[in-house]
């Protein structure tokens, strides 16, 4: 018999929803919406619809369903009450969501920090699993870090949740966490397009699309503006990862978001052979996810794995 379980990605942007078989790590159904952030009801709404179509695609295949994992951008204490997403989500304050999803959908409901979810993803379905110590960096609205050994999160709770606030200079804008130069501020979606605005983007290319995407696009093409922001963005992100490879001595890292993807590129540049590592002939390797989106969906399945 398959053993199903559905997946639950709450994204700073999207929220992604997929029953996933958990013997061929597959994603056999999926929904995508845009992430609800003022009204719980009409959020929990929006999941239970999802979710119905999910539980109606079970029982088409004639499959039990082992539970739902959530994936949210926050501290997740082991009773499923979501901590703060520190005003991503207004109502997402000492939620009991697990409690919530059980209650109305009879299934067994676990939630973990989503950036954790997608390094399980990775390391269990995606490039890390022929790896032992995968660190995955998820480059998106923020920046989210998970770690896992053996196929298993670091721990029963994401303490390391906030890993993305390493201040890494210190003359910049002050991050929302209170620190000034966070990575996060720097690397994320957020941070290039903030970096951009700085350099008057929007004003001196009025008729571009203004997306991370475009100014990656434009640096390839050489244009001035667009390579100092992304030379800029290469610089901090190589200098945040030399600090994780001293903190978690990952086998490999591997690079998730939508920023991630026009990375390609850098690859060999951000792959540093100069800096000290853990002993001597330490050696990891870079790699840019290819399971993309399906990552966070695959990991929050994988709760019930």
């Amino acid at each position: 018999m398959k053993k199903l379980a559905i997946g639950i990605d709450v994204g700073g942007t999207r929220t992604k929803i997929g029953l996933v078989d958990l013997t061929l790590g597959q994603v056999i159904e999926k929904t995508i919406f845009l992430t609800e952030t003022k009204d719980a009801v009409r959020f929990e709404q929006m999941l239970a619809e999802a979710i119905d179509r999910c539980k109606s695609r079970a029982s088409d295949i004639n499959a039990q369903l082992s539970g739902i994992g959530i994936g949210v951008s926050s501290f997740v204490f082991d009773d499923g009450v979501v901590d703060s997403t520190y005003g991503f989500m207004d109502f997402m304050e000492d939620y009991p969501l697990a409690k919530n999803i059980e209650d109305k959908h009879h299934l067994p409901c676990k939630i973990d920090n989503d950036a954790r979810l997608v390094a399980l993803g990775e390391a269990l379905f995606g490039q890390g699993k022929d790896f032992e110590r995968v660190l995955v960096l998820t480059l998106g609205t923020g920046l989210g870090l998970g770690f896992t050994v053996d196929g298993k999160l670091d721990g029963k709770l994401p303490y390391g949740h906030m890993g993305g606030h390493i201040s890494i200079i210190q003359d910049d804008v002050r991050c929302y966490c209170g620190k000034i130069g966070c990575l996060e501020s720097l690397v994320s979606a957020t941070g290039i397009i903030n970096t951009a605005k700085r350099l008057n983007w929007h004003q001196k290319y009025p008729d571009d699309v203004f997306t991370v995407e475009s100014i990656f696009k434009a640096s390839q093409a050489n244009n001035v503006e667009a390579k100092q922001i992304v030379d800029t963005f290469l610089y901090h992100l190589k200098t945040g990862i030399s600090n994780y490879i001293n903190l978690y001595a990952p086998d490999t890292i591997i690079l998730g978001g939508g920023v991630a993807k026009g990375l390609k590129p850098y690859l060999s540049f951000l792959q540093n052979e100069i800096l000290l590592g853990p002993y001597k002939k330490y050696k990891t390797n870079i790699q840019i996810s290819e399971l993309e989106e399906h990552s966070g969906i695959l990991g929050s399945a994988a709760l019930f794995y």
